[in-house]
């Protein structure tokens, strides 16, 4: 007998990974690549600071990849940038219902 494990990664999840760790992160959007912190989220977007006085909002269901230093999210406490959460568990910051 195999042991199965339903595991379900998303952007969300990377990206409050990211959050949490106040890692900068790489978002694939329509092809481009944008670099930055994450300042701000929500259900439907993220804010990117790239440390250069420039802010992008960006839409969740626009991001197809998502991209981070493994060391930067496994070692939050080398950086003196990043936020100090503890341990605690987050949820993902999901993609929510567009209305008109």
């Amino acid at each position: 007998m195999s042991s199965q494990n339903s595991t379900l990664f998303t952007v969300g999840t990377l990206l409050r990974h990211a959050q949490d760790a106040g890692a900068p992160v790489r978002v694939l959007v329509q092809g481009t690549w944008l670099d930055g912190r994450i300042v701000g989220a929500d259900g439907l977007g993220v804010i990117l600071d790239d440390g250069n006085a420039q802010q992008v909002l960006v839409r969740l269901d626009s991001i197809s990849a998502v991209a981070f230093s493994r060391a930067d999210i496994d070692d939050p406490h080398d950086s003196d940038d990043a936020r100090a959460h503890g341990q605690r568990r987050r949820d993902p910051i999901e993609a929510g219902p567009v209305g008109g």
